[in-house]
């Protein structure tokens, strides 16, 4: 695959991603960027025939929160090192659907043509082709597949043949593939390794009243998943048969077709898994669920599935002015992201969502930081799902915090998918506490977007409280630094620094939790005081302890340098060599790829944002002009090795004036997975970036900050852009602001009236009401 234009991988286009190669050596890149998914399931963009051609494909459906553990080999192992790896599940492929004719197959690589596209208005996956035999018949093919996001269990398929110049018959076989692997680069760690055959165990198998089902246990794991067929066909067919067969039973059909005519096979694929192995109450949920899909047939399905993303696109689109592929890019990432987010509170979103293998398939803090910044601003009933997970795994975090020798409270993992830590590396993993901070941060946020009270009391204030506590173990006040309260021994977000003392972000970060852990005391013993008092007396939490929170939060060390003018990163970063980036060669990044971690550890050389992502995340806590010098220090040692980084860097540049740095970042973003501008896109999409090139927009041009429940607004106008609108669900109300040239326009679309701030200015909106004010607009550079 060539470039087109500007660097581009794929022709810019608003709404819609489109390849019309009919073979390429970029498989893998295309599959995951094709993907579909709906929170539950997720299915790479593979085609339903299987790949013949050059370069490599892998296959894979997924199960959002579906896991098989298995050991973690250590060559030393260590009192409390994490023992098992707990990993995202290849499950049956039922998209696998071969046609022939005159038994020559029929595919996308030996087509005359073909296109596939991603459709971002109704989340589909597209393709036709136009196909000829060895012996000149000519047809075409068109399909669409969908992952319901009306029916979390259920994955559509429909493809339409039409005999172009003959008559003749045409054959299909339908599977369900239970026996496909992949083998990913071992010498990437941000690769995973998935083999079918490792984690599943067949239990039943059936084809019956022409239904495939299979049933599988999951080895090491307590969970057991479904897989049912079935069929809607425009034609009877002149044959069935059925094949057989443990790892891939299939329907083999045999229709006749006139010249001219048209058959249309609609395929339904439905997956049900539960978490103590009771087949016989997935074998009744899946007849209950095919009775219902073959009753509603594929137009009402497909109507139910496009009324849910049409909604999606009402609280959340992103409009840009000017520039075609930001456009693009910008649509695919939401489209993404609202595709990969666990929607039933038991599930979360994985760092590659549900689009491939990478990283195992774990949830990091990427969810809590970056994703949820977004679905809170916009979409705040995933938001709270989202941390309903975490609510649900803080009996796993309790106990691993009496693992990690704390007396009291729960430390989340830093890599999981059912609540155990999974994280092999300590130094980069285990060490980063801050995951309790981010925790923490997406609660205060979502409480500030949403207003959700009941939401604190029943589930928020629990994992807070439990949460807070464990600071005031892992730190100590000490006598040497004048009673200041110090953090030892930690990993922040920059992983080319590892287990410092007073890491800036981890002790900033820390405060904000203690300070939020204190107000949600303070008002519930206030408003609800019942509710408080039978939580403490659950959490054996008294009002000393509290206490403990705020003097803990009050003198939480903050390492600053007076000669530079700035926050250090940790109390011996500065003193450190400076990284040789003159004479690093360039592929030689990322450095975790060519340099042992300890070499790292002793430069002055970061990863990602670690200083200037607290100057973001904690807002007016500081000065500007204490976030530009950080931006100026940092930025020049900063690698920008993880796609997390950029987005940060944008932001900060746009608060503090410096809009062409902003953009420059901001462009390095949001097209980070269709240009697959790391490498490493193959693996699966990059959902924590996707979510940073939304938070670009939207709280670095629009300069968006929610305080106190309040919405407060410093638009920029890009000079690269004509303008840009974007939409918040938010407290309540869905709005919709635009940024032109000459003004910004800001629309309350539904809810009660409701006061924002513009540059400082207070604005009043009413509904349906339209306020324009003048727009401060970036120079031409």
């Amino acid at each position: 695959m060539q470039p087109i234009g500007s660097d581009y991988l794929f022709a810019p286009e608003p709404w819609q991603l489109t390849n019309t190669q009919t073979d390429s050596n970029h498989n893998m890149l295309e599959e995951t960027l094709f993907a579909l998914a709906n929170g539950y399931l997720g299915t790479r963009g593979t085609l339903e025939e299987g790949h013949e051609g050059k370069g490599t494909s892998c296959e894979g459906t997924y199960l959002n929160g579906v896991y098989h553990s298995e050991p973690i080999t250590y060559g030393e192992v260590a009192y409390g090192y994490a023992s098992h790896n707990q990993k995202m599940l290849q499950v049956p492929n039922g998209k696998a659907m071969q046609f022939s004719l005159d038994g020559q197959r029929i595919s996308l690589n030996s087509a005359q043509s073909g296109r596939r596209w991603l459709n971002f208005k109704d989340a589909s996956y597209n393709r036709d082709m136009r196909w000829q035999s060895d012996s000149g018949k000519r047809l075409s093919l068109i399909s669409r597949r969908f992952a319901s996001l009306a029916h979390p269990n259920l994955l559509a398929l429909r493809t339409t043949i039409t005999a172009e110049n003959f008559c003749g018959r045409i054959c299909l076989s339908s599977a369900v593939d239970a026996d496909y692997s992949f083998s990913a680069n071992k010498a990437d760690p941000r690769a995973g390794q998935l083999n079918m055959a490792d984690s599943l165990r067949l239990q039943k198998s059936t084809i019956e009243n022409e239904q495939i089902q299979l049933l599988h246990e999951v080895n090491n794991s307590p969970f057991a998943i479904g897989t049912s067929v079935c069929h809607q066909l425009s034609h009877t067919p002149l044959s069935v048969r059925e094949s057989h067969s443990d790892s891939c039973p299939a329907l083999e059909y045999e229709f006749e077709l006139q010249q001219g005519e048209t058959l249309i096979i609609d395929k339904y694929v439905l997956y049900r898994h539960n978490s103590d192995k009771d087949f016989a109450a997935i074998e009744n949920a899946l007849t209950q669920d095919l009775q219902q899909i073959n009753s509603l047939g594929w137009q009402s399905l497909l109507d139910q599935h496009s009324s849910k993303i049409t909604d999606f696109w009402r609280s959340s689109d992103v409009e840009i002015e000017g520039d075609e592929g930001l456009q693009q890019g910008i649509r695919f990432n939401l489209l993404h992201l609202f595709m990969s987010a666990g929607k039933d509170g038991h599930s979360n979103m994985g760092a590659k969502g549900l689009t491939g293998h990478g990283y195992d398939g774990h949830y990091f803090w990427d969810t809590e930081i970056y994703i949820l910044s977004f679905l809170s601003a916009t979409n705040p009933d995933i938001a709270r799902k989202c941390l309903e997970f975490r609510y649900h795994t803080l009996e796993g975090a309790r106990k691993r915090a009496r693992q990690m020798s704390h007396k009291t409270g729960a430390l989340y993992p830093w890599r999981t998918i059912g609540g155990d830590e999974c994280s092999a590396f300590f130094p980069a993993g285990t060490a980063q506490y801050h995951i309790n901070a981010a925790i923490a941060h997406a609660l205060r946020h979502y409480y500030q977007a949403s207003g959700d009270w009941q939401f604190i009391q029943d589930f928020g204030a629990e994992m807070l409280f439990e949460t807070a506590r464990l600071w005031l173990d892992l730190g100590h006040f000490n006598a040497r630094k004048d009673g200041q309260f110090c953090i030892d021994g930690v990993t922040g977000p920059d992983e080319y620094t590892a287990i410092v003392n007073n890491n800036f972000y981890t002790n900033a970060m820390a405060r904000a939790h203690l300070q939020f852990a204190v107000q949600v005391a303070d008002k519930m013993q206030q408003d609800c005081s019942e509710v408080f008092a039978s939580l403490c007396n659950k959490l054996a939490l008294n009002t000393e302890e509290i206490s403990d929170w705020r003097q803990a939060g009050e003198k939480m060390y903050l390492p600053y340098d007076n000669n530079l003018g700035i926050s250090k990163q940790d109390d011996s970063f500065l003193d450190k060599k400076t990284w040789d980036f003159a004479n690093t060669p360039a592929d030689h990044y990322p450095l975790l790829l060519h340099y042992h971690p300890l070499v790292i550890y002793r430069h002055q050389v970061l990863k990602q944002a670690d200083v200037v992502l607290t100057m973001y995340l904690l807002d007016d806590a500081f000065s500007k002009d204490l976030k530009k010098r950080n931006l100026d220090y940092y930025e020049p040692l900063t690698t920008h090795d993880s796609t997390l980084s950029s987005c940060i860097h944008s932001i900060e540049f746009a608060e503090t004036g410096q809009y062409e740095r902003a953009y420059e970042f901001f462009k390095d973003t949001v097209r980070m997975d269709i240009d697959n501008r790391h490498g490493n896109t193959e693996y699966g999409i990059h959902t924590a970036c996707m979510a940073g090139s939304w938070m670009g927009i939207v709280n670095g041009f629009g300069g968006l900050r929610i305080r106190d429940q309040q919405l407060h607004f410093e638009p920029h106008l890009p000079a690269n852009w004509q303008g840009f609108s974007f939409h918040l669900n938010c407290l309540g109300r869905r709005l919709k602001i635009s940024v032109g040239r000459q003004h910004c326009q800001y629309r309350l679309l539904e809810g009660e009236r409701i006061s924002i701030f513009h540059h400082g200015q207070t604005i009043e909106l009413a509904l349906q009401q339209s306020i324009e004010v003048k727009t401060q607009t970036e120079k031409q550079p």
